[in-house]
């Protein structure tokens, strides 16, 4: 994926990328995995409220039954990430947060380990909120989610993508608005936001047509304010002749 698209809004040639799957949650705190040695906990219950230390540096304050987090807790990993909110046999389910140690964080709604709905923050400022997928490997079972579904990808310096998601990309209806009032929308079709659609522009001009990385790119007509039509080819956000 094209890193310069991480910076959607700081540019009129936009390439979009998601950095949604580098992050992956353990989906089930280490201490309900099978171990060496069995968590050191105080009180020494079971069942009840209790502070848990797990082989590997892993910690857990919170609710147990039969030695397994339920209820609400926080579970702090040995390498600084941690979640904070409810559990269902060992596992984040319902509502919480997942804070990593990049200060990036996922909020919202939980299953099986996986956040379903509700927002990502990036450590770079970036933000997802909306709808997730939930994706299971064939071979290993281990399940992960990504953006499905409506949502909204909006950038620091403003700009956004709102619109259909699809398999972690925007693929369907949306509009990607920039700071300055700049619109386009129509139907996108990955995450580079290659679409067919119409853009207003901030000086009041418009343009139909294809887009590419949010920008006039292909055939398409542009429309002035004072109603002339230019039809032709445009690469980059601007007309093209490929005859020169």
């Amino acid at each position: 994926m094209k890193k310069s698209i991480a910076q959607l809004g700081s540019t009129i040639l936009l390439a979009l990328v998601w950095e949604f799957m580098a992050y992956g949650i353990n989906p089930l705190p280490s201490g309900s995995q099978e171990q060496s040695r069995p968590p050191i906990c105080e009180p020494r219950i079971t069942t009840g409220r209790a502070k848990c230390n797990y082989e590997g540096g892993d910690n857990y304050e919170g609710n147990l039954v039969n030695g397994i987090p339920n209820g609400q807790g926080i579970y702090v990993y040995g390498n600084g990430d941690r979640y904070e909110g409810q559990f269902r046999n060992g596992r984040p389910n319902g509502q919480g947060v997942f804070i990593f140690a990049t200060d990036a964080r996922f909020e919202g709604t939980f299953q099986d380990g996986v956040i379903i709905r509700g927002r990502v923050i990036y450590e770079t400022g970036e933000i997802y909120e909306g709808q997730f997928g939930i994706v299971e490997q064939v071979q290993s079972g281990e399940i992960s989610s990504q953006p499905d579904g409506r949502g909204r990808f909006t950038y620091p310096n403003g700009d956004y993508y709102e619109g259909e998601f699809f398999a972690g990309s925007p693929f369907g209806q949306g509009v990607f608005v920039r700071a300055d009032g700049s619109r386009c929308q129509g139907q996108f079709f990955n995450q580079e936001l290659d679409a067919r659609g119409s853009c207003s522009f901030a000086n009041g001009i418009r343009y139909e047509g294809e887009l590419r990385g949010g920008v006039p790119h292909g055939k398409g007509t542009l429309i002035y304010t004072d109603g002339r039509r230019v039809a032709g080819q445009f690469r980059e956000g601007r007309p093209f002749d490929p005859k020169k």
